[in-house]
């Protein structure tokens, strides 16, 4: 970027480095369960679809019963250079229970979900047990803001916790190019 601050066609170079975010696409890079298979087993596996996307398939197990009790947490992290050392994005998402965050899903992001099978009906609380299918689902890019949205690495970690305590993690890694 120039700058003339006479405007005589003197300009002098502005250190400054524009974020370019167009034209960059998120795709599914993997996907992992660490804790509470006993309460919903996420038997999700990432695979590549064609050429250019990736897509996400397999069953979710809720095995047991789920209330707004069972509050997700959402926190991302984004690794520039793609090297598995990420730093914690400020983003506030706010935490909900497992009811509202389906009914919120339905609801709000209908276009988004079109893979996804066997969900509770809006409304439906407590969610009872049940398999959940999702069939070859690609990351939505549209859900995404344009100005977030760069190059390299990024990880959604999502915690699930009942009275406190720490009981559901996984996390989705998702690979800007």
């Amino acid at each position: 970027m120039f700058y003339s601050r006479l405007g005589n066609q003197q300009y002098n170079h502005l250190p400054m480095k524009l974020p370019f975010s167009v034209g960059v696409s998120l795709s599914i890079d993997s996907f992992e369960q660490t804790l509470g298979q006993d309460i919903m087993e996420m038997d999700l596996r990432v695979r590549k679809f064609n050429r250019t996307s990736t897509v996400i398939n397999g069953t979710i197990h809720l095995r047991q019963e789920a209330t707004n009790a069972l509050q997700f947490n959402l926190d991302i992290f984004y690794s520039r250079l793609g090297n598995q050392q990420f730093n914690h994005m400020p983003l506030k998402l706010p935490t909900a229970g497992a009811c509202d965050f389906v009914d919120n899903l339905k609801r709000n992001y209908p276009e988004h979900i079109r893979n996804v099978f066997n969900l509770p009906e809006i409304g439906e609380c407590p969610i009872s047990p049940r398999d959940v299918y999702i069939l070859d689902a690609e990351f939505p890019n549209e859900a995404i803001p344009p100005a977030i949205a760069r190059e390299g690495l990024w990880k959604a970690v999502m915690r699930c916790f009942i009275k406190g305590k720490e009981r559901v993690t996984y996390a989705i890694t998702l690979k800007g190019s």
